[in-house]
């Protein structure tokens, strides 16, 4: 295609200036902006068009081109992964070229193909899953909980003809629920590779938008992306910001978009078979209660933080490799992290070892040791211990209808309740 003169281009952006809402007009002017060498300013207006819908393939594929241009591949191509996600892609030369470049030289990662007007996964739940192939053998701990979720979850995508005979069937909707920092997004992605399953994640910013019906539009397309690709886990994070309680809903968009969800987990005439749905959060006593019926997320599973010897194990493996001093005991550093969430151990490891290195700079070099420790346990508190206190008033007044008996149980072991 010629470029359009300078002229054309004026005269487009005081067309613009008139109807700043013409997504055709603005698709137009990126395009120009492009054929003129200007690919800054082309990306600028395909931003602005996926701003205003967020499903417009085109827009997307405008950007890639863009990206592309500004000599940015690893970037343009992920844009244009997203764009073949959505209902209206039609594939561009340029960018497939690069797609199958980069496909040519992946050693592991899964080839994806752009069929029609979809592809058939998401880009960043390939990048998730490809770059950390995390199993349960690489979880630490939770033998318990991942024993229960091998039984509910697993066993059905492996053994689909056993399960059959029992009338189970795989797919349905499980919860995950507890402290943050402790393991709930691993072990989602650990599912997935286990069901040897596609992974598609979806979090806040896939599905809310701020023009009405757009939020309903996303989540539907997620659903309908995860049946087109099953075997699929479709992973939920933050349920509670998705599926928030309608009775303490302030706005009537978040109601609707809940009754969405409830629709698409129902099936509305489209089959689930095949299609895992897994959500996390770190309030379930926010989720709505529809939510959590028969059919939907039903089974609710409970991420404690790790326990003693997990603890310990954590810290053998994260300090692997890391100057440490004879007289380090891990197995009593372990004992006093009560409560630790696994993110709170990697900060506790991060406060020790920049003492140690403060030190070894003022005086010589050492290695960790229990000096470093206990100034890191001065520094931090362990951040499970507000949503424990929190969940501990649920369990004593939200009734006896057996919802947390999990959490009661963790309670009164460690000496909560």
């Amino acid at each position: 295609m010629a470029a359009d003169p300078p002229s054309a281009q004026v005269e487009i952006e005081q067309q613009l200036l008139r109807e700043p809402f013409n997504a055709a007009l603005r698709s137009r002017y990126a395009q120009v902006l492009l054929e003129t060498l200007q690919p800054e300013a082309a990306l600028a207006q395909a931003e602005l068009l996926c701003s205003q819908s967020v499903q417009d393939a085109p827009a997307h594929v405008l950007a890639a081109r863009a990206l592309q241009a500004m000599a940015q591949p690893e970037a343009a191509l992920a844009r244009y992964l997203r764009a073949g996600t959505l209902p209206g892609f039609v594939p561009d030369a340029r960018l497939q070229s690069l797609l199958e470049r980069a496909q040519s030289t992946a050693t592991e990662a899964p080839r994806l193909q752009l069929v029609g007007s979809s592809a058939r996964a998401d880009v960043r739940a390939i990048q998730q899953v490809s770059a950390d192939k995390v199993r349960f053998s690489s979880i630490v701990g939770m033998e318990d909980l991942k024993k229960t979720i091998r039984l509910k979850i697993i066993e059905p995508y492996l053994n689909p003809g056993l399960f059959a005979r029992f009338r189970m069937q795989s797919g349905g909707g499980i919860l995950l629920f507890g402290p943050p920092g402790c393991g709930k997004t691993m072990l989602a992605r650990a599912v997935a590779n286990e069901c040897n399953a596609a992974f598609l994640s979806v979090g806040i910013s896939d599905v809310l938008n701020m023009w009405m019906g757009e939020s309903e539009r996303n989540l539907a397309a997620m659903f309908d992306k995860a049946r087109a690709s099953a075997p699929t886990v479709l992973f939920f994070d933050e349920l509670d910001a998705l599926a928030f309680s309608r009775s303490k809903a302030a706005t009537s968009s978040a109601r609707t978009v809940v009754n969405e969800f409830l629709a698409q987990l129902d099936g509305m005439g489209r089959d689930n078979r095949g299609v895992l749905i897994l959500a996390a959060t770190n309030m379930p006593w926010d989720v709505d209660g529809a939510m959590k019926r028969p059919g939907r997320f039903s089974r609710q599973i409970f991420v404690p933080p790790p326990d003693a010897a997990a603890r310990e194990r954590m810290l053998q493996i994260k300090l692997t490799g890391v100057p440490v001093s004879a007289g380090l005991d891990l197995s009593a550093i372990a004992r006093r992290a009560e409560h630790f969430s696994g993110a709170d151990i990697d900060g506790l490891i991060e406060i020790a070892k920049e003492c140690a290195l403060e030190a070894s700079l003022a005086g010589g070099e050492r290695g960790v040791d229990p000096d470093d420790f206990a100034a890191a346990f001065d520094r931090m508190q362990p951040s499970s211990l507000d949503w424990l206190r929190t969940v501990r008033n649920v369990v004593k007044y939200a009734g006896d209808d057996g919802t947390y008996k999990d959490v009661e149980r963790y309670l009164r072991q460690v000496r909560m309740l």
